[in-house]
């Protein structure tokens, strides 16, 4: 028994020492590769030769794999992202066919020519270097040289909020080479990887939420020469939940309140104003709350035109109340100064339908009638006059914020 346990031990510290000296060769081998590259004049200020032999450019092909992003910021208009920002080029003086590895790691990438990539777009950012450096070079045997950063970055986006809280933004940011021109470096997508901008599913922030990214390939000319520039564009769509609960549904229940006044005698003067200025004082209010939230623009929001049309609405209602009041008040003082005479006809007027009478009695019976619900009539037609052009008004806005989201 003790012979087996003693041969077990053996064999595991064997092949303890076979891994250990197989990995001190394989270091020893790295090393002398890297002594002999050295040794040969390699220069990492110097770009390699092009994928078509001397003269030609370098092709650098590019990944983006978006991670998250943490914030989009109305005021500033710009937003953070976190991503793996991956590239790959051919460089024919690392190649290493003599030696037994398929791919050699470089943790020190200033050993080695890399791209001078830079995004136009951005303002900050971050290489993260938690526990480790959150990035990695390797060599393949044929002098492919793949490498893959982790960055967090804060890109500048020009907004527009014409249809804000249901716009939808469409932020770009921009890659290329800061000195080398087109006919020196050439940067393309990965096409070997079937998308080479993907992100994960169900990205999104407090206010957005990421619908689609886009990727693109396009050549702009400046006065040092022509550059190839690689854009992605992300599309964001705001969430307007907040906006239902905070803003919508309020003002639709403030409004319908208002209604009410119409349905109310016009004697009761003291009961519909206050109502009515009750309900403007906390339009108001709520107005302002979601105005102090949204972005200062010099142009008008979707925002602004719910919120000035209800308050507009209600203001309405509270000038056609003043209206009938009036008259409800005219209607009084004439009925107070009208003789015996007229107050009789007026009685008599609903035996007229009965009872033909003299032609002048009934004009004067349905004139004095006319004048005095004037007020009543108005009512009435406020009553449905304004559900309907609020109806009316919401399937407008309907029309052009929110069914014309991309």
């Amino acid at each position: 028994m003790q012979s087996l346990f003693v041969c077990i031990v053996a064999a595991l510290l064997s092949l303890v020492a076979s891994d250990l000296i197989k990995a001190r060769k394989e270091n020893e081998l790295i090393q002398r590769y890297f002594a002999e590259l050295k040794k040969s004049g390699y220069d990492k200020n110097i770009m390699p030769e092009g994928n078509g032999g001397f003269g030609s450019p370098v092709e650098v092909r590019c990944e983006i794999f978006l991670l998250d992003i943490s914030e989009v910021d109305d005021l500033h208009m710009d937003y953070r992202a976190m991503m793996y920002f991956r590239q790959s080029w051919n460089d024919s003086r690392l190649t290493y066919p003599n030696l037994p590895f398929r791919s050699i790691s470089l943790n020190d990438r200033s050993l080695i020519w890399t791209p001078d990539l830079f995004s136009v777009q951005e303002k900050e950012g971050v290489h993260h270097t938690l526990i480790s450096p959150n990035s990695f070079i390797k060599i393949s045997r044929e002098g492919e040289v793949r490498s893959s950063v982790r960055l967090s970055m804060t890109f500048q986006c020009p907004m527009d909020f014409t249809k804000y809280p249901h716009d939808v933004q469409k932020c770009n940011f921009q890659i290329e080479s800061y000195g080398s021109t087109s006919d020196k470096l050439s940067l393309t997508w990965d096409q070997r990887t079937p998308n080479p901008v993907s992100f994960y599913k169900n990205i999104s922030t407090v206010n957005f939420a990421l619908k689609d990214v886009k990727e693109s390939v396009s050549h702009q000319t400046f006065s040092f020469g022509k550059y190839t520039i690689l854009e992605i564009s992300l599309v964001l769509q705001r969430k307007s939940g907040f906006f239902m609960i905070r803003l919508y549904a309020p003002f639709l229940l403030l409004v319908a309140i208002s209604w009410l006044c119409f349905w109310i005698p016009a004697k009761l003067l003291t009961l519909r104003l206050p109502l009515l200025l009750v309900i403007l004082y906390l339009m108001v209010d709520i107005g302002s709350e979601i105005n102090g939230k949204s972005p200062p623009v010099s142009y008008t929001k979707g925002t602004d035109v719910w919120i000035a049309v209800c308050e507009s609405l209600v203001f309405a209602s509270f000038l056609e109340t003043i209206l009938v009041h009036i008259l409800y008040r005219k209607k009084e003082k004439s009925m107070c100064k009208n003789d015996q005479e007229a107050q009789n006809v007026l009685e008599m007027d609903e035996k007229m339908n009965r009872v033909k009478g003299d032609s002048s009695i009934n004009l004067v019976a349905n004139r004095l009638k006319c004048n005095g619900n004037m007020h009543k009539r108005i009512d009435k037609i406020s009553a449905f006059l304004f559900p309907s052009l609020f109806v009316l008004f919401n399937f407008v806005y309907g029309l052009i914020y929110c069914c014309g989201r991309q």
